[in-house]
């Protein structure tokens, strides 16, 4: 299903199919793009390790690089000249390590010796890394993440495949609920915006629960004896 077979459902699901429409095509589209994107969140994001979303620029002399704002998770990363892993450093880790850790945590954060990237720091600032030695030669972190979509839906013939065909109906029952919110006569009614969004809510939380069983592997429990 791409943007305009759901566009059309959407107007026969809501009784809009005749002009003047109750909802014009841009807020038809802008819902359509906010329930994609919300299921993307309510999920988990889309897994991804080959986009240009995954790849940070290492700048010989810049300690801090730009991270693509798509990006909501990132799970791996490693140098793309040699392969080598990088160690992720997040600053709220500075409140859970131990005391005998604490000290190698920090030294990573106030590190400004010069030398080959190992350690990347995330969370300082939103869509910022911060590389925990001032890199000597230029690079790029090749990065696994979990991300939003890379495209905001904006009109007809978009192509919704960044989330699998079997969810796309289930879409529509948020662009309903922010369609029901629109504070128009014709169009508000709180009954049912609450309805579609409690649905919605559900499925994803269902949809979710599947995807992370496709997503990790099965544990293997050993007992003693």
């Amino acid at each position: 299903m791409n943007s305009s077979e759901l566009y059309d459902t959407f107007r026969s699901d809501v009784s809009d199919v005749a002009k003047p429409y109750l909802w014009s095509d841009d807020e038809v589209f802008r819902y359509m793009d906010a329930a994609y994107k919300m299921f993307v969140r309510l999920t988990g994001g889309i897994t991804d390790f080959l986009s240009d979303a995954t790849l940070i620029d290492i700048v010989a002399g810049e300690k801090v690089a730009d991270s693509h704002p798509s990006i909501l998770r990132i799970l791996h990363a490693e140098r793309v000249s040699d392969g080598n892993p990088l160690r992720i450093v997040n600053t709220t880790d500075l409140n859970s390590v131990t005391q005998s850790d604490y000290g190698n945590v920090r030294s990573l954060v106030n590190d400004r010796s010069v030398g080959a990237v190992h350690s990347m720091i995330i969370g300082r600032q939103k869509d910022k890394v911060e590389w925990a030695s001032i890199p000597v030669e230029d690079d790029q972190a090749q990065l696994s993440v979990f991300r939003l979509p890379l495209e905001d839906i904006c009109g007809f013939d978009h192509d919704l495949a960044e989330v699998d065909e079997m969810h796309h109906i289930y879409l529509l029952d948020w662009m309903k609920h922010l369609a029901y919110k629109k504070h128009d006569a014709e169009t508000y009614d709180v009954n049912k915006s609450t309805h579609c969004g409690d649905e919605f809510r559900a499925y994803c939380l269902q949809a979710k629960g599947e995807l992370e069983r496709q997503r990790y592997k099965v544990g293997v429990v050993q007992y003693g004896g």
